[in-house]
C-alpha cells in the first residue's frame, strides 16, 4: 500500500523518502536530500521499512502547517482567511495547506502565528493521505497569499546550521530524538529550561546533519517542553537561544 503510494508520488515528479513512524525523523543517511524518484531505490526502501511514513521534500510546493491540538492555532486558524487549497489532515487532527511554489516561503517554525509552521525549500512533509488521513479540496493549489509571505518576512528569524558533517546511521539518528524528547518532556520544575537548551542544541546538530529539518527540530523541542508545562513564548525563546549557540 505505501510502497504504491511512493512509486505514484514518483511517477508525478515528487521525490519521496522514508520516515521513522514515531518520530517522524528520516530512516535512510542525508534525510531529505537524498529522497529520490528512482522505482527500485523505493521498492527496496519499503521492503526494509514496510511501516515507514512517506516523507516528501517541499519547494516544488510550499506547506502551512497549522497544529490544532492548540488553541492559539484553531483561533489563528479560524480567522485567517485563507483561500481553499489542497489541505491533508494530520495524524495529530492538524492541517497541512499545500500552496503553489514561492521562494519567498522557506522553513519556520511559529513565526506566522503560535503553532503554525511552514515548509518551503530544505524542508519535508509527511504525505498523510498515504495513512489513510482525509484530504480535502484535491484538485486546487492555490497560491500563498500575500499577507504570509509579508507576516514571515517581518518575522525572520535564521536558525544557525551546525557545520558538523560527520555522517550519522538513520536508526542512530532515529533514537537519538526519541531520547532526547524523553529527556527534555521529563524535565522536573526548576531544570525544564536548561534542559531544554541542552535537548534543542542537540536537534541543531541533528538539523546540521541533514538528519532532520531546523524548523522540524526546533518544533520537536517546543511541544516536549510543553508536556512539561512550560509556556510556549518561555520554551520558543530558549530554542531560538539554543539555535543560536550551536556553531
Amino acid at each position: 500500500m505505501k510502497t504504491a503510494v511512493a512509486l505514484r508520488l514518483a511517477d508525478k515528479g515528487h521525490t519521496v523518502f522514508p520516515c521513522s513512524s514515531e518520530t517522524k525523523a528520516p530512516l535512510i543517511a542525508g534525510g531529505f536530500k537524498n529522497a529520490t524518484t528512482d522505482t527500485t531505490i523505493i521498492k527496496s526502501w519499503w521492503r526494509q521499512y514496510p511501516t515507514a511514513l512517506i516523507g516528501v521534500p517541499t519547494g516544488k510546493f510550499v506547506v502551512i502547517d497549522a497544529d490544532l491540538q492548540h488553541q492559539a492555532a484553531v483561533h489563528w486558524f479560524s480567522r485567517a482567511n485563507l483561500p481553499l487549497t489542497r489541505t491533508h489532515i494530520t495524524r495529530s487532527g492538524g492541517r497541512h495547506l499545500l500552496f503553489r511554489a514561492d521562494n519567498r516561503v522557506g522553513c519556520s517554525a511559529g513565526r506566522v502565528w503560535a503553532h503554525i509552521d511552514t515548509r518551503g525549500a530544505g524542508g519535508y512533509i509527511i504525505w498523510w493521505p498515504a495513512e489513510g488521513f482525509e484530504v480535502q479540496h484535491t484538485e486546487v493549489l492555490a497560491a500563498v497569499p500575500e499577507w504570509i509571505v509579508a507576516k514571515l518576512a517581518r518575522t525572520a528569524t535564521s536558525y544557525p546550521t551546525s557545520t558538523t558533517t560527520r555522517s550519522i546511521k538513520p536508526a542512530v539518528a532515529v533514537n537519538k530524538i526519541e531520547g532526547i524528547v524523553r529527556t527534555i518532556s521529563g524535565a522536573r520544575q526548576g531544570e525544564r529550561n536548561s534542559v531544554l537548551h541542552w535537548g534543542a542544541c542537540r536537534l541543531a546538530e541533528l538539523a546540521g546533519q541533514s538528519v532532520i529539518t531546523e524548523s522540524d527540530a526546533a518544533a520537536i523541542a517546543i511541544e516536549a517542553a510543553k508536556q512539561t508545562g512550560l509556556p510556549y513564548p518561555e520554551a520558543m525563546r530558549t530554542v531560538r537561544s539554543a539555535f543560536r549557540s550551536v556553531p
